[in-house]
């Protein structure tokens, strides 16, 4: 049953909300959240889709109409609308938009969102529509597309929001990801998210035919300037405050002689469509952005130990260590070579021995503290850029590393037979160099003293740590 408290813990406090709320304009409520709040929940969590979670959901339905005080029969009726919407939903969703596509980070899903919000729209509107001539005497025809209009522009602001929502747990991580790309780096990047709110601010003042469309550039430039998660919030609060300034009569709109229906026929039906192009403007930003970060992965990388590449760590360090020569701190390199690496390539192949790099270098960098740099500089070579860090401590750190890798067993081998049976543990020759903070020494001069003290540790035995004289 633990299905059924999910999708009730879903369904109830939206349904509620709007029972108690949004149902003062009308027969029917003006904004009705719980449908697309659950469609979006399940298309992020199709596991939940069960029996079990259908049918808490259906209580949830006729718990809060019942807790609201509407009858049996207009519970049932409306409740069997809300489910038949859900429904049609997630079927369409299974045939279009496959699990790994629904995180909206492709600008093709985007329309398969869109098909699938239609889906659930129509067949909500075709029992609800039904329903509403049953039950409120309203024309057959107007039931039916007030329900549709009504109910798509919920679907479509409110389902891909859930879709994109960060799945992290941890606050800090959460928040992280609704920053702009590189942070909040000043008052600047708050401007587009200002200028959306004066948007909608001159569009309740200014009235009229065009104020739907007002806030569309506001739009465009926080998608171009926010994640897509932070984007579609934004689409969304901007939407639901316009449907409640419409709603109030505190935004004017043309023709306002028309009957309750139509007017809102077109409204919500302009604010759902409006909503669509920043939207699709932040997924295919998004798309962009993931691209090149991979792209610079892949520069940047060794596409088989994860650390930085020889270019990369490169000029890394050289731009650390310049400011930590300007602050006048001292720092410490590194250079580590695998001891007999070429006896595993001959003995067991290239394979194992593409293993040994990946463990060395993951027992190398779980052993980092944070801000220090590793980067793989050749075959079997690796370099450590240590800030803040005097000799003593760089010491320190250089033998707990050499420990941790001679830790290491084989990746891959077989049990005690062992036809991979070797004669020497992995072990890790170091070369220490220190910089103290008085010393100009540059990073160049750093790598060749820390590498001349390498060779000392390989020719002294291996598998030991030598500090580089001054």
């Amino acid at each position: 049953m633990r299905d059924a408290g999910w999708t009730a813990a879903i369904v109830l406090p939206c349904a509620l909300f709007a029972i108690l709320t949004t149902r003062l304009f009308g027969p029917l409520a003006l904004f009705w959240p719980a449908n697309a709040v659950l469609l979006g929940m399940l298309l992020r969590h199709p596991e939940r889709a069960s029996a079990a979670g259908w049918l808490g959901a259906a209580l949830a339905y006729l718990a809060a109409d019942r807790l609201a005080g509407t009858a049996w029969g207009p519970t049932l009726w409306l409740n069997l609308a809300n489910l038949a919407g859900v429904a049609a939903g997630v079927l369409t969703a299974t045939r279009l938009l496959p699990v790994e596509a629904r995180r909206l980070d492709q600008p093709r899903s985007m329309l398969s969102v869109l098909v699938v919000c239609i889906a659930g729209a129509t067949a909500e509107s075709l029992v609800g529509g039904l329903a509403s001539a049953v039950l409120f005497a309203r024309p057959l025809l107007i039931g039916v597309l007030d329900w549709f209009n009504g109910q798509l522009a919920v679907y479509i602001i409110l389902t891909p929001l859930f879709l994109v929502a960060p799945r992290e747990r941890p606050l800090r991580r959460l928040l992280g990801r609704r920053r702009p790309s590189g942070g909040w780096r000043s008052t600047t990047d708050l401007l587009p998210a200002a200028a959306l709110a004066l948007s909608l601010a001159g569009a309740i003042l200014l009235g009229g035919p065009g104020v739907l469309a007002l806030p569309v550039p506001a739009l465009i430039w926080c998608a171009l300037r926010y994640t897509v998660f932070t984007t579609l919030l934004l689409t969304a609060l901007l939407s639901i405050a316009e449907l409640f300034a419409i709603a109030l009569g505190v935004m004017r709109l043309p023709d306002a002689n028309l009957v309750y229906v139509n007017a809102f026929l077109s409204a919500r039906l302009g604010i759902a469509l409006v909503a669509l192009g920043p939207m699709a403007v932040a997924i295919v930003n998004g798309a962009r952005d993931d691209l090149l970060r991979r792209l610079d992965h892949m520069a940047r990388y060794d596409h088989l130990t994860g650390v930085l590449q020889r270019g990369a760590f490169l000029e890394s360090a050289a731009a650390l260590l310049a400011g930590l020569a300007a602050a006048g701190r001292p720092a410490a390199v590194l250079m580590i070579d695998i001891d007999h690496f070429k006896q595993i390539n001959d003995r067991f192949g290239h394979g194992q021995g593409d293993r040994v790099l990946a463990a060395v270098a993951g027992a190398l960098q779980s052993g980092l503290r944070h801000g220090a740099l590793l980067g793989r500089v050749g075959g079997e070579e690796f370099a450590v850029l240590l800030p803040e860090t005097g000799a003593a401590e760089a010491a320190r750190a250089a033998e707990r590393l050499r420990l941790r890798v001679a830790a290491l067993v084989q990746p891959d081998s077989p049990d005690a037979e062992g036809a991979l049976a070797w004669p020497h543990a992995i072990t890790a020759s170091f070369g220490l160099a220190v910089r103290e903070a008085a010393e100009p020494d540059s990073l160049e001069t750093l790598l060749a003293r820390a590498d001349a003290a390498l060779y000392a540790a390989k020719a002294a035995g291996r598998n030991r740590v030598e500090v580089a004289t001054a």
